[in-house]
C-alpha cells in the first residue's frame, strides 16, 4: 500500500453536515478568519496568522503545491447550510511500512459545540480504513486541550498515555495526550 497514491486526488467526502474537499485559492478569508484567532491558535503548535498573506503564505499555497505530489492531506472543512470553510482536517503524517496515519483539525470558534469535528473526524477515519486500509489512525492534543480530546473520545479513539514536554509550543515545552484507534476497533 502507497498511502501517497490514495492521497494525488483528494477526493471528496461528504457528510450530513459537511463537505471535507480540496482546500483552494479561494478558501483563504475564510480559513485566515479562524487561523487568526488566538482563541483557536491556543493549543496549535502555530501562531496566530496576523494577516492574509500569512494564512496564504504559510498554509494555503503549501498545501496546495502538496496535491500536486501526494504530500498534502488537508481537507477544507465546509459547512452545508453556509457553503463556509469552518475548519480543515487532515492526515498530518503518515507511515506506508506501518500503515498508519496521525490525524489533525482545526475549527473556526464560531462553530465549536455542534459536533462538526466529530463528524469531520469520524468521515476522515472512515475513509482511512475503508479507502486506504490503514491499520491504526492516532492523534494527540495539548494536554489541557479538553475539547479536542473530547471530540477523539467520541470517534472511537482510545487514550494511550502522555507524552511529556515532547513540543515545544508558544514558548514552553507541553505535553501531549496521545489517542488512537486500530482497524479492529472501528469493525467491531
Amino acid at each position: 500500500m502507497v498511502i501517497e497514491k490514495f492521497l494525488s486526488e483528494i477526493p471528496l467526502l461528504e457528510t450530513q453536515s459537511l463537505l471535507l474537499r480540496k482546500i483552494t485559492l479561494d478558501d483563504v478569508d475564510d480559513i485566515f478568519e479562524f487561523s487568526s484567532d488566538i482563541e483557536v491558535a491556543h493549543h496549535m503548535t502555530w501562531e496566530a496568522n496576523r494577516n492574509k498573506e500569512e494564512t496564504l503564505n504559510n498554509f494555503v499555497n503549501v498545501v496546495i503545491e502538496g496535491y500536486k505530489r501526494g504530500q498534502s492531506a488537508d481537507w477544507a472543512i465546509v459547512h452545508k447550510g453556509s457553503n463556509k470553510v469552518i475548519g480543515t482536517c487532515a492526515f498530518v503524517d503518515w507511515s506506508n511500512q506501518h500503515s498508519k496515519a496521525e490525524v489533525g483539525y482545526v475549527l473556526n470558534k464560531n462553530y465549536w459545540g455542534y459536533g462538526f469535528a466529530t463528524e469531520a473526524l469520524s468521515e476522515l477515519i472512515k475513509f482511512g480504513f475503508e479507502c486506504i486500509s490503514l491499520n491504526r489512525i492516532e492523534g494527540g492534543c495539548d494536554i489541557d486541550n479538553i475539547g479536542s480530546e473530547n471530540v477523539m473520545l467520541k470517534v472511537g479513539m482510545k487514550f494511550e498515555g502522555i507524552l511529556r514536554k515532547n513540543e515545544f509550543i508558544k514558548g514552553k515545552f507541553r505535553d501531549t495526550k496521545i489517542f488512537a484507534i486500530l482497524k479492529e476497533d472501528f469493525y467491531s
